[in-house]
C-alpha cells in the first residue's frame, strides 16, 4: 500500500484531503483521457477548420457559408450521436429524445468508476453525483424542429431527457448510486464548483465517494460561427491564450468526469491516486464590479486566497496553474494579475511557476471547462510533466508578464526538469461565481508487493451479453500483452473483483501469473475454454464456481483468502460499449436555415445598407430588450434599455441592415416610435437623417435656463442620462454631442470648445449660460466659458464633475505603447464586461478617448475665469496605474482649479472613484443628490455646506 510523507499527512483546512482516484472523458480529438493527455503532450490543436460540406450538412445555408464573417472553425467531439441504450436499459425512442450531453455523461460516469476500480454497487459506502451541463441545443435545433416532435416541448420524455435538472439524478438512478444527486449550474465554472460541492459533501459524510463531471456539446458542432466584432469568439478560429495576438476563444465540445474519495480511504482500499485535492473555494463577485457579466478581479483574487487557506498548502510550492484563460485580450491580463496578487500575498508561487490553459487545445468547454482543467492538472502532477502551451508566440503586452511570477512554457517539461509538489486550477463563471482548487502530488507509494508465491487467484469477467463478454476479454488480453511493466496477477484479480460490476454473462478462471491469464483469455477468445478452473479445490475453486453460478464474492473473503489487504488497483480497459446511433433529424427548413447558437435578428439583412423597415427595427429592439408587444409610445428606458444595450442595438443595426446611427439618439428620441422613424430615415438617407438630430441632445425638460453638459473623453453622454434618472431637480438639461469622424474633429481643445459654443448658441443665442461637464468635459466647458466671456456673454457658476486641473496633463503626449497599455485599464473601469468593452472599441469610444486625451495634453488656459466654480470630487482615489500610464499627475483638484478662477471654488464630495461614482445603486443615487445640490447653488437657491477651496 502507500504511506503519507510528513508534509502530506497534515490535515487540510476542510478536515481531510480528497483523492482523485478515477477519471474518464470525451474530448475533441480524443475518445478517452489517455489520448487527451497524449494530445496535450504533443502540442496538438484539436480546433479544426470545417469544410463547406460539413457546414452544409449542419444546416448552414449557402449564403451563410459564403458570408465573409463566418469562421468555419471549432473543436468538435466525435461520437456525440452514439450511445449504448441497451447497456443502460433505455428504450431506443427515449435514447433518441435524450440530449447527447446526458448520454455522454452517463457513459463517462460508468467509465470513471471503472477507472477508479469502484463498483457502482459499492457496499462500503454511498456514491454521490455532482454534475453540470450546458443548454440543450439538441432540444432546440433537432427535437423541437423535427416533424415528429415539434409540438412536444412539454412532453414528459422530452423534458426529462433534456432538462438540466435530470442530469445528475439520471446517473444516480441508472447506476444505483444513493449519495446526493446534484445538478450544478454556475455557467463556465459549473463543473469546478461541482468539485467543491463534492469535497464538502465528502467532509460532511453525505457520501463516501463522489462522481463529479461536466459536459458541453453544442448541436450542430460543425456549423462554425459568425464572427462579431466585440464578441468573445476569435476572428481567426484559434484561441491564443496569453498571446499578443489573442482575440478570443473558440467553442469546444466534450465531457469530463472524475471520481473522488477521502485520501485515507483511497489509500486503505488500494486505489490509484492521480492527485490530491487539498483545498477548494467558491465565491461570487457580488455587485463589486461594473456589470453582471463583467469579470471581477477582486472576487477572483479572493477565491484563490480562500482556497489556499483551506488547503494548508504553502503558495511557494505551487509550480503549475491551469488558468481559466479564454484568450481574450482583456480577460487574460485581469486573471493573471488577480492570481499574482493572491499568490504574492501568501508568499508564492514557486520559482518558475508555469501557467497554461487547455482552451487553446480543445476550445472552451463551457460547463465542462472546470473539470477538464482539473483532469489536466491532476495528470500534470501524476506524470510530473507540464504540456506545452500552444498558440503562444509573444506575450500579450497588457499582461505585463515580465513583472509577474509566471512562465508560459511552449515545450513539454517532464520529470527530469520538474519536481511538482502542488498545482492549482481556476474556473470563473459568467455572472460572477468563481471556483479554485489547490492540488498536491499523490503520496509516494511503497514498493510494490507481488503477494505470496504459488497462490492461485480468481480472475472474473462479465458482460451484458456474449458479445460484451468476448469484447471485455479481448480488450483485457490486448492490454495485458502490451502493458509494461505488467501488473501482478493478485492486483489484477483484486481490481476485477473490487472494481468491475458483475453482469449477467460471466466467465472465470484461476491463475497464478499473468502468462496464465493470457493463456486463459486466448482460450476463451478461441472458444477453447474448459471447466478446468471450476474443478480446482479450495477457496479459489469455490470462488470461481460461486461466480459462475451468479453469486458475488463477499469482500471479507477476498482479504482473507488471497491477501488483498495490500493489493493495489491497476488501470484496465473500460467496458466496450456498443456504438448505436440515436439522433432526431430536424425537418428541412422552409427558408434559410439558422443553426443553433447563431443569433439572427428578425428580418435581418446582410449589412449592405439597403435600409430597415419599422417592423424590422421593432422586432430587433424587442429581441434585445426581451420584450414582446412593444407599442409606439413605449419608452426605451422604461422597457429596460440602457446605455450598454444601446451599443449592442447600434451594432446589430449596422451588421444586419447596414444602418449606422449615433448612440445619443437613444437618449434624445426615447420612444419606440421616434426611434423607429429616425432609424428608417437613416436607412433611406443616412446623411439627411443625421442632420435632423442636431448636435445638442435634450436630456430633461424643465423650468429655467438649460444646463449644457459636455461629454467626457470617450465622446458619449450616457453618464448624464443615467444620473438624470435619479436627479430630483427641475432644471432642464442638455448634452453636447461629440462630432463624428466624418464631420472632421478639431485638432485643438480651443477649436473643439469653439465648435460647442457655436452649437449651444444655436439653442440659446444669448446668456447667461450654464455649463457643466464630467472629467474631460470640465476642461472643455472651462475653455467654452472663457470664449463666451470674451464674446461679451454672461456665464453662471461652472459645474465640474471630478475634472483634473490643466496642470495634471502638463507634459509630453503618450506614445502608442503607453496608450495600448492604458486601454484595458480604462475599459475595465468604464465598461460592463469584455464583450461590451470590445463594442465600445468598435463604436469609437477608444479612438475618441485617445484623440481627446491628446487635446488635453496640448492645452493650457490662457486666462482665468471671472466667476465661481462648483467642483464635485470623488471621495476615493482613481486607479494609480491608469493615471501613471496616461501621464496624468495626481494633484489636488480644488486648489489648482482655484488658481484658474477669480471667484470661489465650492467643493462637494460624492462616494466612489472617478468611474465608480456612476455605478448603479447607492453611488449613482448619491451622485445625483450631490448634482442637485450643485444645481441649487448655481441657481442661488441654497447656501454652501461644502469645503471652500
Amino acid at each position: 500500500m502507500t504511506e503519507l510523507a510528513p508534509e502530506q499527512s497534515r490535515r487540510s483546512g476542510r478536515g481531510a484531503p480528497v483523492a482523485v482516484v478515477g477519471m474518464a472523458g470525451r474530448f475533441p480529438g480524443a475518445d478517452d483521457v489517455g489520448r487527451f493527455w497524449q494530445n496535450l503532450l504533443n502540442g496538438h490543436e484539436s480546433v479544426r477548420e470545417f469544410t463547406a460540406d460539413e457546414m452544409r450538412a449542419a444546416g448552414v445555408p449557402e449564403a451563410g457559408i459564403s458570408d465573409p464573417n463566418r469562421v468555419p472553425a471549432g473543436a468538435d467531439m466525435a461520437g456525440a450521436d452514439l450511445f449504448d441504450e441497451q447497456f443502460f436499459g433505455i428504450t431506443g425512442r427515449d435514447a433518441a429524445l435524450m440530449d447527447p450531453q446526458h448520454r455522454i455523461l452517463l457513459t463517462c460516469a460508468w467509465e470513471a468508476l471503472e477507472d477508479a476500480g469502484t463498483r457502482p454497487d459499492w457496499s462500503d459506502g454511498r456514491i454521490g453525483v455532482f454534475a453540470a451541463t450546458s443548454l440543450s441545443t439538441y432540444l432546440l435545433s433537432q427535437v423541437l424542429r423535427s416533424a415528429d416532435h415539434a409540438d412536444e416541448a412539454m412532453n414528459y420524455p422530452v423534458l426529462i431527457g433534456n432538462d438540466k435538472d435530470f442530469l445528475a439524478t439520471r446517473v444516480a438512478y441508472k447506476l444505483g448510486l444513493t449519495g446526493p444527486g446534484v445538478s450544478v449550474a454556475t455557467a463556465c465554472s459549473s463543473s469546478l464548483t461541482a468539485v467543491h460541492l463534492a469535497c464538502t459533501a465528502l467532509e460532511r459524510g453525505d457520501c463516501d465517494a463522489a462522481l463529479v463531471g461536466g459536459v458541453s456539446i453544442t448541436v450542430p458542432q460543425t456549423s462554425g460561427y459568425l464572427y462579431q466584432e466585440g464578441g468573445i469568439l476569435s476572428q481567426d478560429g484559434h484561441c491564443r491564450v496569453f498571446d499578443a495576438a489573442s482575440g478570443g476563444t473558440v467553442k469546444g465540445n466534450g465531457c469530463g468526469v472524475v471520481v473522488l474519495k477521502p485520501l485515507d480511504r483511497a489509500l486503505a482500499e488500494g486505489d490509484r491516486v492521480y492527485a490530491v485535492i487539498r483545498g477548494s473555494a467558491v465565491n461570487n463577485d457580488g455587485s463589486d464590479k461594473i456589470g453582471f457579466t463583467a469579470p471581477g478581479p477582486a472576487g477572483q483574487q479572493a477565491v484563490i486566497e480562500a482556497a489556499l487557506r483551506d488547503s494548508g498548502v504553502p503558495a511557494a510550492s505551487i509550480g503549475y496553474v491551469e488558468a481559466h484563460g479564454t484568450g481574450t485580450a482583456l480577460g487574460d491580463p485581469l486573471e493573471l494579475r488577480a492570481l499574482a496578487a493572491a499568490h504574492r500575498a501568501a508568499g508564492g508561487p514557486a520559482p518558475d511557476c508555469a501557467v497554461g490553459s487547455l482552451k487553446a487545445n480543445i476550445g472552451h468547454l463551457d460547463a465542462a471547462a472546470g473539470v477538464a482543467g482539473l483532469i489536466k492538472t491532476a495528470l500534470v502532477l501524476h506524470h510530473q510533466t507540464v504540456p506545452p502551451q500552444i498558440n503562444f508566440t509573444a506575450p500579450n503586452p497588457h499582461i505585463g508578464l515580465e513583472a509577474l511570477p509566471y512562465q508560459v512554457r511552449t515545450t513539454a517539461e517532464g520529470p527530469h526538469q520538474l519536481t511538482l509538489r502542488a498545482a492549482a486550477v481556476s474556473s470563473f463563471g459568467l455572472g460572477g461565481t468563481n471556483a479554485h482548487c489547490v492540488l498536491e502530488a499523490a503520496p509516494r507509494p511503497q514498493d510494490a508487493e507481488s503477494g505470496p508465491t504459488g497462490v492461485r487467484y480468481p480472475v472474473v469477467l462479465s458482460g451484458k451479453d456474449d458479445r460484451g463478454l468476448r469484447a471485455v476479454a479481448r480488450r483485457l488480453r490486448d492490454h495485458l500483452a502490451a502493458e509494461r511493466p505488467r501488473p501482478s496477477v493478485r492486483d489484477l484479480a483484486y481490481t476485477l473483483l473490487a472494481g468491475r460490476q458483475p453482469m449477467p454473462v460471466r466467465h472465470a478462471f484461476t491463475a497464478a501469473d499473468i502468462d496464465e491469464v493470457l493463456a486463459e483469455l486466448d482460450a476463451l477468445l478461441d472458444e477453447r475454454a474448459d471447466a478446468r478452473a471450476a474443478a480446482d479445490s479450495g477457496a479459489t475453486g469455490h470462488a470461481v464456481r460461486s461466480w459462475l453460478a451468479g453469486r458475488d464474492l463477499p469482500a471479507g473473503e477476498w482479504a482473507e483468502a488471497w491477501d488483498f489487504r495490500s493489493a493495489r488497483k491497476v488501470a484496465l480497459p473500460a467496458y466496450p460499449f456498443r456504438r448505436n446511433r440515436h439522433w432526431i433529424e430536424a425537418a428541412p427548413p422552409t427558408g434559410g436555415a439558422v443553426t443553433a447558437g447563431e443569433s439572427v435578428s428578425a428580418g435581418a439583412g446582410t449589412g449592405t445598407g439597403t435600409g430597415v423597415t419599422r417592423e424590422q427595427f421593432t422586432a430587433l429592439l424587442g429581441k434585445h430588450l426581451g420584450v414582446t408587444g412593444i407599442a409606439e409610445d413605449d419608452d426605451y428606458y422604461d422597457l429596460g434599455g440602457d446605455s450598454m444595450l444601446a451599443v449592442e442595438i447600434a451594432t446589430s443595426l449596422r451588421d444586419a441592415f447596414g444602418v449606422p446611427i449615433d448612440l445619443d439618439v437613444f437618449a434624445q428620441l426615447s420612444t419606440v416610435g421616434e426611434l423607429a422613424d429616425y432609424v428608417v430615415s437613416v436607412g433611406a438617407a443616412p446623411g439627411g437623417a443625421r442632420d435632423r438630430i442636431g448636435r445638442v441632445v435634450p436630456i430633461r425638460q424643465g423650468e429655467g435656463r438649460t444646463l449644457f453638459l459636455v461629454h467626457p473623453a470617450g465622446g458619449t453622454n450616457f453618464v448624464y442620462f443615467r444620473m438624470a434618472v435619479h436627479s430630483r431637480s427641475a432644471e432642464p438639461l442638455a448634452a453636447v454631442s461629440y462630432p463624428g469622424e466624418e464631420d472632421g474633429r478639431p485638432g485643438t481643445l480651443r477649436e473643439l470648445a469653439a465648435l460647442y459654443v457655436e452649437q449651444i448658441r444655436r439653442e440659446q443665442p444669448h446668456g447667461p449660460y450654464r455649463l457643466g461637464g464630467y472629467s474631460f468635459g470640465g476642461n472643455v466647458l472651462f475653455e467654452m466659458a472663457l470664449q463666451l466671456r470674451a464674446a461679451g456673454e454672461e456665464v453662471d457658476t461652472l459645474l465640474m464633475l471630478d475634472s483634473h486641473p490643466p496642470e495634471a496633463y502638463v507634459g509630453g503626449h503618450i506614445g502608442d505603447d503607453e496608450f495600448e497599455r492604458a486601454v484595458p485599464l480604462l475599459l475595465t473601469s468604464a465598461a460592463a464586461d469584455e464583450e461590451q468593452m470590445e463594442l465600445l472599441r468598435r463604436e469609437g469610444f477608444v479612438a475618441a478617448w485617445r484623440h481627446n486625451h491628446d487635446l488635453l495634453k496640448g492645452h493650457y488656459p490662457d486666462r482665468r475665469f471671472d466667476g465661481d466654480l462648483v467642483l464635485v470630487v470623488a471621495e476615493e482615489d482613481e486607479d494609480g496605474t491608469l493615471l501613471d500610464t496616461m501621464r496624468i499627475r495626481r494633484l489636488d483638484k480644488a486648489s489648482l482649479w482655484g488658481a484658474h478662477v477669480e471667484g470661489r471654488v465650492d467643493v462637494l464630495k460624492t462616494p466612489g472613484d472617478h468611474f465608480s461614482m456612476f455605478e448603479d445603486g447607492g453611488r449613482l443615487e448619491a451622485l445625483a443628490a450631490t448634482f442637485d445640490r450643485a444645481l441649487a447653488r448655481i441657481a442661488g437657491q441654497a447656501g454652501g455646506d461644502g469645503d471652500l477651496g
